[in-house]
């Protein structure tokens, strides 16, 4: 409310409604084990190269929509099939490790993690502007 200076009663009672309703279905997960999130702290590693990643991605989406409107350049993006060491099973730990590499992979404009193949331990990864390396979403790395 404070950031958008809304305060109209009806937009306070939806957004009091919403917020209850988010709560008891969290409440309601996590009392029932539903959603079971085991962090690891040395995934915290990966953050540290994220702000340097988003600036050097967001540099090249600008260009490559300064070429595709200029110069009517097309945009030919490539799905990459990227190592992600034993990512199969369903314990919390590497639930929470997939969960954290779909963020880690999905925060930067130009990558978008669509899944995982537990079978081949992979993750599977699209990029617009495809890097020469390919990119590094394993959070334990």
């Amino acid at each position: 409310m404070l950031l958008v200076f809304k305060t109209e009663p009806a937009e306070i009672v939806a957004g009091a409604v919403a917020a209850a309703l988010a709560a008891t279905g969290a409440e309601l997960v996590r009392s029932r084990g539903y959603g079971p999130f085991s962090l690891e702290l040395r995934w915290w590693r990966g953050l540290v190269g994220v702000p340097g990643e988003v600036l050097g991605d967001t540099w090249r989406m600008l260009r490559l929509l300064i070429l595709h409107f200029v110069r009517g350049e097309p945009i030919e993006g490539r799905f990459r099939v990227v190592h992600f060491d034993s990512c199969a099973g369903d314990d919390p730990r590497k639930q929470a490790r997939r969960v954290v590499a779909t963020w880690l992979g999905a925060i930067s404009p130009n990558t978008y993690v669509l899944g995982f193949d537990e079978e081949k331990d992979a993750a599977v990864v699209h990029q617009l502007v495809p890097s020469e390396e390919p990119p590094e979403v394993d959070p334990s790395a």
